[in-house]
């Protein structure tokens, strides 16, 4: 089986291929504003570096966020429109679960947290909780904390012992003030900050695949309104519309 997953959550999106669980290639690019373009090239480029062709995908896995608004429509209309042409199995996983993935060793507990701006983070904390577990499911990751948008002062206090690791831009952004709360907690920094692409394309074939319906409604996991959405719901306050 070989897989296509692909992430437009952060700044820096990636792609990568993988068969039957063995990576066979990746590629990043830069620039949220032209995830558009640049993630079909991407994908052109790492087709052809496999020698393989779009009619040689057998599933999709797709990051669905939280993150950038606008990559994360650009990366979810991508896939829902490759799965259309071809009805190639999906399957989806949210950025702070995979960032914590890789560093999950069995009953450990791990933080992710991605840069929100404003002095937010997005955040989660997840457990995995047994080898059985390992076994049962590669994406299994247990939430301890359901991801939300908050300031990382606010998130720690909902924490109620602590992670044996930190990983992800909002950690990164926020080292020092993680560090002084929890001087013994590993802050896992470089090319670990952005979600594993390539981790995901190398355990998505033993993930459960959305039925049609589930793909045909599949939103963005964006955990809090975007400007738009709050503008609006200004507005309507100012005009008293919510009474």
């Amino acid at each position: 089986m070989v897989t296509l997953a692909l992430d437009t959550s952060h700044p820096v999106g990636s792609v990568a291929l993988a068969r039957d669980g063995e990576l066979l290639g990746s590629e990043t690019f830069r620039e949220p504003s032209t995830h558009l373009v640049a993630l079909g090239h991407a994908v052109d480029r790492l087709l052809a570096s496999t020698a393989l062709t779009p009619e040689g995908i057998d599933r999709l896995a797709v990051v669905t966020g939280p993150g950038s608004f606008t990559g994360l429509r650009i990366g979810l209309s991508f896939a829902k429109g490759l799965h259309a042409a071809r009805h190639i199995p999906m399957v989806t996983i949210n950025a702070l679960q995979l960032l914590a993935l890789p560093w999950l060793a069995p009953g450990a507990r791990v933080c992710a947290m991605i840069d929100a701006r404003r002095g937010e983070v997005y955040a989660a904390l997840y457990e995995r909780a047994s080898n059985d577990a390992l076994a049962r499911d590669a994406g299994a990751a247990y939430e301890l904390v359901a991801p939300r948008a908050q300031t990382p002062q606010a998130f720690m206090a909902a924490m109620k012992s602590a992670p044996e690791a930190f990983v992800g831009t909002g950690a990164f952004e926020h080292r020092e003030l993680l560090r002084a709360k929890y001087p013994g907690t590993m802050l896992i920094e470089g090319a670990a900050m952005y979600p594993p692409t390539s981790h995901l394309a190398s355990i998505a074939h033993a993930m459960p695949a959305l039925d049609e319906k589930a793909v045909r409604s599949l939103e963005p996991l964006y955990v809090r309104p975007s400007g738009a959405e709050r503008l609006r719901a200004h507005t309507r306050h100012a005009e008293g519309l919510d009474a």
